[in-house]
C-alpha cells in the first residue's frame, strides 16, 4: 500500500510544534505553492498536500489521532542529504545557477534475502548481428541463466523487423532447457526496436509484482527508424508499472541519444559496448547488480516562483543523464550500502526575503523487502540570501562531481558545434578536452579525443566510434573513484 507522507515534514515543522508554528508554516508554504502564484506543474498537487497537513495538525483531536498512528510507523528505509554549490545566495538582478547534490542513503538494516528478479532480455538479431556479435550475446544470455535463482523468472525476446519470443517467461528451474532455446537465435532482417520492446514488456507483465525487480535489458547494434517516439511512450508506461529498462549498444551504429532517453525515463542505465568480447562481462555485472536492490527510487521537484530546474544528472552509482522534464524523475534502484547521488541544476532569481526557498524535493521509494510502495519524504531546498559576496568554498563532493561533469558536457558541446557546422569551435573543444583528460591521468581517452579533433579538422566528419568512446568514457569518470 502507498505510504502517507509525514505531515509535519510537509509543513517543515518539528513534531512538537505549537499551533502558532503550524499556522505560520502553512502560511509560508501556501505563499510558495498556491497555483495562483506558482505555475510549476506540480504546484497544485503540492498545495493540496500542505492544505491537508494543515487541516489535520491544526485540529487538536485529529492531530492526536495522527500522532498515535505516526508513533507506530516504522522508520524510513532511506534518508536524504543535500549539499549546495554555494552556502549563500547573493542578491543580483539576473538569475544565478545553483547546483544541489542530493544523496539518497539506504538506512542501516540487517542483511535480507534479495528480492526475486523478473528479467527479460530483448536481443537485436538483425543481419548486422550475424557472427561473433550474436555468438557472444548468446553466451552472455546463457551465463545470465546460470546466475539466476530457480525462483527468478526469465524471458528472451529476439527481434529484427518483427519480434519472436525465444524463451517464454518462466522460473529458472530447468536451466538446461532454457539455455538450449537461447542457442537457437539466428540473425537476419532489419532493426525495429519497438517490436522487441513491446514483446519484452508483455513477457514481463506476466509475472510482474510490487516486491519484485522487474527489469528489461535491450541489446542492439543498430538504429531503429520511425518508431522512436512510440518506444519512448512504451518506456513511460513501463515505469508506471515499476519496470526499468537498460539499453546496451554494441558497436558504433546505434543511436546513443535515443537509448539514453529510453533508459533514463525508467531509471535504467545505458552503456556502450565497444567490442563483442566484453558483452558477457558487462551483462553479468549488470544482472549481478540487480540482486542488491532494496527498492526503486524517484524524486519529484516543485520549484518556487522564479526558480527553474534546468537539468538532473545521476552521479552515482552509475552516471546517467536524467529526464528532468519528466516528473517524477526516475533514479533507478537503491542498493544495499550504496547511496544514489543526483546533481540538480537550478536557475534562481533573487527575492527580498532573507531566505530564498528554491524548491520542494520529494523522495519517493518502493521498498521491495517491506512490500511498501510510494513511501514519500519531503526536503526543502533553500539558501540564505546576502548582499555581499560569499567566499565560502563549495563542498568537495560538488566540486568533484562538477569537474567531471564538465568534461562530459564539453564533449557534448563539441558534437553540437560540429553538427551545426562550426568545425573550428568543435575542434577547439575537443583539444581542450584532451588537455584536461591528460592532466587528470586519462591518457588513453585523451589520445582518442586529440585524434578525433585532428580528424574532424581535416575531414569535417565525426567518427561514430570515437564519438561514443569519448562520450561514454567521460561519463564513466563521473561516479566516485571507489565505484569507477
Amino acid at each position: 500500500m502507498p505510504s502517507a507522507p509525514d505531515l509535519y515534514a510537509c509543513l517543515g515543522v518539528p513534531r512538537k510544534a505549537t499551533p502558532d508554528q503550524i499556522r505560520q508554516a502553512y502560511r509560508l508554504a501556501a505563499r510558495r505553492f498556491h497555483p495562483d502564484v506558482n505555475h510549476d506543474p506540480q504546484a497544485q498537487e503540492e498545495f493540496k498536500v500542505i492544505t491537508y497537513a494543515h487541516e489535520i495538525l491544526n485540529d487538536p483531536q485529529r492531530r492526536s489521532e495522527y500522532d498515535a498512528r505516526l508513533a507506530n510507523n516504522p522508520k524510513s528505509a532511506f534518508t536524504t542529504t543535500l549539499q549546495y554549490s554555494r552556502s549563500k545566495l547573493m542578491r543580483l538582478p539576473e538569475a544565478q545557477v545553483v547546483y544541489v547534490l542530493a544523496d539518497v542513503i539506504p538506512a542501516a538494516a540487517p542483511k535480507t534475502a534479495r528480492p526475486s528478479i523478473n528479467l527479460c532480455l530483448v536481443v537485436d538479431r538483425s543481419t548486422s548481428m550475424q557472427g561473433v556479435r550474436l555468438d557472444q550475446v548468446n553466451t552472455a544470455a546463457q551465463q545470465i541463466v546460470e546466475s539466476l535463482k530457480a525462483s527468478d523468472t526469465f524471458a528472451v525476446v529476439a527481434f529484427s523487423d518483427r519480434a519472436e519470443v525465444i524463451v517464454p517467461t518462466q522460473p529458472c528451474a530447468n536451466k538446461p532447457a532454457i539455455i538450449s532455446k537461447i542457442s537457437t537465435i539466428h540473425a537476419g532482417g532489419g532493426t525495429e526496436i519497438l517490436q522487441g520492446l513491446l514483446c519484452g514488456l508483455m513477457e514481463l507483465q506476466q509475472t510482474i509484482g510490487p516486491d519484485t525487480i522487474n527489469h528489461l535489458i535491450l541489446l542492439t547494434d543498430g538504429r531503429t527508424y520511425g518508431d522512436e517516439d512510440d518506444c519512448l511512450l512504451l518506456a513511460t508506461l513501463a515505469q508506471t508499472d515499476g519496470i526499468t529498462i537498460s539499453g546496451l549498444g554494441l558497436g558504433d551504429e546505434w543511436n546513443d541519444a535515443f537509448i539514453d532517453r529510453l533508459s533514463s525515463l525508467t531509471g535504467g542505465v545505458s552503456r556502450y559496448i565497444s567490442a563483442p568480447a566484453v558483452v558477457t562481462r558487462l551483462l553479468a555485472e549488470h544482472v549481478h547488480g540487480l540482486g542488491d536492490s532494496l527498492g526503486r527510487i524517484q524524486i519529484q521537484t516543485t520549484c518556487d516562483p522564479g526558480v527553474k530546474l534546468v537539468s538532473a544528472f545521476r552521479v552515482a552509482p552509475e552516471a546517467q543523464p536524467l529526464a528532468a522534464d519528466n516528473q517524477p524523475i526516475r533514479l533507478g534502484t537503491l542498493n544495499q550500502g550504496e547511496p544514489i547521488s543526483v546533481l540538480l541544476e537550478f536557475t534562481v532569481s533573487s527575492t527580498t526575503d532573507p531566505d530564498r526557498s528554491m524548491a520542494r524535493l520529494w523522495v519517493i521509494g518502493d521498498i521491495l523487502s517491506a512490500g511498501k510502495t510510494g513511501e514519500r519524504w519531503p526536503a526543502d531546498i533553500s539558501l540564505q540570501q546576502t548582499d555581499s559576496a560569499d567566499s565560502t568554498p563549495p563542498p568537495l563532493a560538488i566540486v568533484t562531481a562538477l569537474d567531471k561533469l564538465t568534461l562530459y558536457r564539453l564533449q557534448e558541446k563539441a558534437w553540437a558545434d560540429a553538427e551545426e557546422g562550426n568545425i573550428a569551435k568543435a575542434t577547439q573543444r575537443l583539444q581542450t578536452l584532451a588537455s584536461r583528460l591528460q592532466a587528470t591521468g586519462q591518457h588513453e581517452l585523451a589520445t582518442v579525443a586529440l585524434a578525433e579533433a585532428a580528424r574532424l579538422n581535416q575531414t569535417r566528419q565525426i567518427s561514430a566510434e570515437n564519438r561514443k568512446r569519448i562520450k561514454y568514457g567521460t561519463r564513466a569518470l563521473i561516479p566516485p573513484s571507489s565505484k569507477s
